[in-house]
């Protein structure tokens, strides 16, 4: 590459950003100018170094997701590309990195040659997906599916995901409100809503069936 690339890691685990960075050091042509350990810190760094890659993961603990923190940096450094890098297989996942402007998405169980060449192409300006289940997503894609082994013509919003991400967490409607920076009220009409697309009439029976899903 004819320009360095300047790389922004976002992950909560600090042996996966040690990794990564190691990683990014013994290539040519990239550099890591920050890493944040959680979402918010993470818009900051974006905002003030408008990286040209952002390596982020999808479950960054409390607090803002990885499709919240994809979906503002869009917005504050719309040229940086977003790669996603998660533990989580779940083909739905991708659909949603997809929905809030990834231009990669890859696994942490695939190996370091296929996270290099996700990076390059995503530098370049490509698309990349990980070849660990590209037929789920093509199979995920032709039916239509948006949770697994459910059909749903309403999946839910990045918003409510985040919420019931927090719901899983034990969070109460205030905590919630606080962690997202909205109001209890707000909370409240998107569990209604979410407990709606999910069949549910109570919150135990959310909490039941977004566990089943893996939202914890």
């Amino acid at each position: 590459m004819e320009k360095e690339v300047d790389v922004l890691l976002i992950d909560d685990h600090l042996l996966v950003r040690y990794g990564l960075k190691a990683m990014l050091e013994r290539l040519d042509g990239f550099t890591c100018v920050a890493e944040a350990e959680a979402g918010r810190e993470g818009v900051t760094l974006a905002r003030q170094h408008q990286p040209d890659v952002v390596v982020l993961d999808i479950d960054l603990g409390k607090g803002m997701s990885g499709f919240d923190v994809a979906e503002e940096i869009r917005d504050i450094s719309p040229e940086s590309k977003i790669l996603m890098l998660t533990g989580n297989p779940k083909p739905q996942f991708f659909q949603m990195a997809i929905q809030v402007g990834c231009a990669g998405y890859v696994l942490k169980v695939d190996s370091d040659q296929e996270f290099v060449l996700a990076l390059e192409t995503v530098a370049q300006g490509g698309k990349y997906l990980s070849k660990s289940f590209t037929a789920d997503v093509f199979t995920l894609l032709q039916q239509g599916v948006t949770t697994e082994g459910d059909s749903a013509e309403k999946p839910l919003t990045r918003r409510e995901h985040s919420i019931a991400h927090l719901v899983c967490k034990g969070l109460n409607d205030i905590a919630i409100a606080k962690e997202l920076c909205i109001s209890p009220k707000t909370v409240r009409v998107h569990k209604s809503n979410i407990k709606r697309k999910c069949n549910c009439r109570t919150s135990g029976e959310l909490i039941l069936k977004l566990t089943s899903l893996d939202f914890g």
